[in-house]
């Protein structure tokens, strides 16, 4: 919901923010990095698309792939958008770019003429989530602000706020906060009386930042680790929960008016896998009247007027599940913020005008970089999967940077940093550009090359090699989409053919 609907609105964020809000004296847990999927994160500002109003704003990481730009105008979204990555020239001036929120690389561009940058003087900045260096982008570009004080932002945003809440509300497994190693192991050993717990970061997200104990011998190792760090000055802040064993995840999303008044928005269902997110379903009316009945939605009525009351107004999503035995559990964790179910949301809503309805989710995949996402479309099109708004089902496409990211193949400036592999003549570029000849979508008309006589490139859809001797290195990538379709029989279908088409391109789905 837009807080000021009769202006334009600049969308734009870095979905990983809990990164940005944490404090870098805390003590972390134990973890993987994993770069690949940190670069699929950074691009995946590309589906606040769907949000975009007509006179609106996209600014993204990386610039739009015009053709993905050429779809969804076909859908009628029509963003005015970046035509250079806010990267783009920030490698020279020093710094860690790649740690960089959006808000810190628009705010340094500030020198900038505009080229290549849409008109923001006088918009209203609508971003995923409120982080650092928004107020120096604002005054840099003439954004207008309306979000609460970034440190009201990052306190609703704790884990340890969380608990509080529920505390307060006199609701289950409010959990245990530690600020020691010694409380980690004497609240752990307590817990594990009664099964397996979680170990949370005050500021974990998406799979990072928890951990499941399920043993003294595990628990013993991450009270060790955590010593080490206390030892050198690190502080420790962690909260503990008794594992549940859920039924189903699902979340609630509503809006906080600057008055204080909470509309709610939606509920979805949620499939994740390892704590991470993996896709958002519309539920049944039959789970909705249970909603009702057990009181869920006066709660969540409660939990946005003590937001309102600790100075936070905006969008919210609450993770919540229900339990095998049938209990509800309805806090799980608070998200100040948008999340990946309001965009689902925004995608029912557009949906909802046709009289349709779909499901949003994500493939993870390792491929080389070879086929296009012009080809991509193309393909899904010859094979009758395309999603176009004229027809009842099909794949809708949310963006092409999240799939191009790690495989490079950009030319020129749009090449991307660190990447060696060295495009043929008909080389493809990251989010389907061809180097042979640019895409142009000014006035939303484009222009893809190939033969004179048909004015169109006839894609190579084996997803091969591009030449002889010319091998390319995989990378992982991730194509999020709406999935189109009236039933769960056409979607089972739907699903089918795309993974079938998705192997014959040599695509390796790795989730």
């Amino acid at each position: 919901m837009n807080a000021i609907p009769s202006q334009r609105h600049l969308y734009m964020g870095t979905f990983e923010a809990e990164a940005y809000w944490r404090d870098t004296r805390l003590a972390s847990l134990p973890a993987l990095p994993d770069r690949a999927s940190s670069a699929i994160v950074a691009a995946m500002d590309e589906l606040l698309f769907s949000f975009c109003q007509p006179g609106d704003a996209l600014l993204t990481r990386y610039a739009m792939s015009p053709v993905h730009r050429q779809y969804i105008a076909e859908l009628g979204f029509h963003p005015a958008v970046n035509e250079r990555d806010l990267t783009d020239g920030m490698e020279q001036a020093g710094g860690n770019v790649s740690a960089a929120s959006v808000f810190e690389l628009l705010g340094s561009r500030k020198a900038d003429s505009g080229e290549d940058f849409p008109q923001l003087e006088g918009c209203v900045l609508s971003p995923f989530a409120g982080l650092p260096y928004v107020e120096e982008a604002a005054r840099a570009w003439g954004i207008t602000l309306h979000q609460p004080p970034l440190e009201t932002i990052r306190k609703v945003n704790a884990k340890t706020y969380s608990s509080d809440l529920k505390r307060s509300l006199g609701l289950r497994n409010p959990g245990h906060i530690v600020t020691s190693f010694a409380d980690v192991a004497e609240a752990g050993r307590k817990l594990l009386r009664d099964g397996s717990f979680l170990i949370k970061d005050d500021f974990g997200v998406s799979g990072k930042g928890n951990l499941h104990i399920t043993s003294t011998q595990m628990l013993d190792r991450i009270v060790s680790y955590l010593r080490g760090q206390e030892r050198k000055g690190k502080q420790v802040l962690f909260l503990l929960e008794p594992f549940l064993e859920k039924e189903r995840d699902f979340s609630c999303q509503f809006s906080i008016g600057d008055d204080g008044r909470v509309d709610i928005l939606s509920v979805q269902w949620l499939a994740n896998t390892q704590f991470a997110y993996r896709e958002s379903l519309s539920p049944d009316g039959a789970f909705m009247e249970r909603l009702e009945r057990e009181g869920y939605f006066s709660l969540m009525q409660d939990v946005g007027r003590q937001l309102y009351q600790d100075g936070y107004y905006g969008d919210v999503c609450i993770d919540s599940m229900t339990l095998r035995g049938g209990k509800l559990e309805p806090i799980i964790e608070i998200n100040a913020r948008k999340s990946m179910s309001l965009i689902k949301h925004q995608l029912d809503n557009f949906l909802a005008a046709k009289n349709m309805r779909g499901t949003l989710t994500n493939y993870s995949l390792s491929h080389d970089g070879s086929l296009s996402y012009e080809a991509l479309l193309e393909g899904l099109k010859c094979e009758g999967l395309l999603f176009t708004g004229e027809r009842e089902e099909g794949i809708m496409p949310l963006g092409a940077n999240t799939l191009y990211v790690n495989t490079g193949g950009r030319d020129g400036k749009h090449r991307i940093e660190g990447h060696t592999s060295t495009p043929s003549s008909n080389a493809t570029v990251r989010g389907g550009r061809s180097s042979a000849k640019q895409v142009r979508v000014s006035g939303m008309s484009a222009d893809y090359g190939g033969s004179e006589e048909n004015g169109m490139a006839k894609p190579d859809l084996s997803g091969k090699k591009e030449a002889a001797g010319s091998e390319r290195a995989r990378g992982k990538g991730r194509l999020y989409l709406e999935l189109v379709a009236t039933g769960d029989e056409e979607k089972m279908r739907l699903t089918t053919k795309l993974e079938r088409f998705l192997a014959e391109h040599h695509f390796t789905v790795l989730n």
